[in-house]
């Protein structure tokens, strides 16, 4: 990622603006690695120990219905390999199981256990403790703004 600190590269001397945008950016990287380091330290302690930030960053990708691997390969623009590879892993930790798909025999529906079930509500739940940090810090309107700004489609 670019610094936004210096106002001239140091081998050709091109101009570098400031950028609000670059600033925007690097801020809300280290807020997502912090919310995940955060996230996974809880859910560590609430007994799932073998979490990984990627596979925590996967299991909020899923409906808490059924899922294919071919939609979340796609969402996730990842191959469905990868997507396998991730399902196998959270299978043998108890966390989702796959079944087979009722119309479609060659394809899985992969579900969540309801021991991820557990997980995914006590990871709500830390979202829900996140919010009233937030708004007790800087108050909903202050959020609410921020998500509005984030949200915008200005790049079309």
């Amino acid at each position: 990622m670019l610094s936004t600190k210096l106002t001239r590269s140091p081998r050709a001397g091109y101009d570098l603006v400031e950028s609000q945008s670059l600033s925007l950016i690097k801020g809300l990287s280290q807020f997502k690695n912090n919310l995940t380091h955060w996230l996974i330290s809880n859910l560590h302690k609430d007994g799932f120990d073998k979490l990984t930030p990627g596979q925590l960053s996967f299991l909020g990708e899923l409906d808490c219905g059924d899922n294919h691997a071919s939609e979340l390969a796609r969402h996730l623009n990842i191959s469905r390999q990868a997507v396998h590879k991730i399902v196998r892993e959270l299978c043998v930790a108890g966390w989702l199981d796959t079944i087979p798909h009722p119309s479609l025999h060659n394809q899985k529906v992969i579900q969540l256990t309801s021991e991820g079930e557990r997980m995914m509500a006590a990871t709500r739940q830390l979202f829900a403790e996140l919010d009233a940090r937030l708004v007790k810090k800087d108050g909903t309107k202050n959020i609410t703004a921020t998500f509005e700004l984030i949200s915008k489609d200005i790049f079309y």
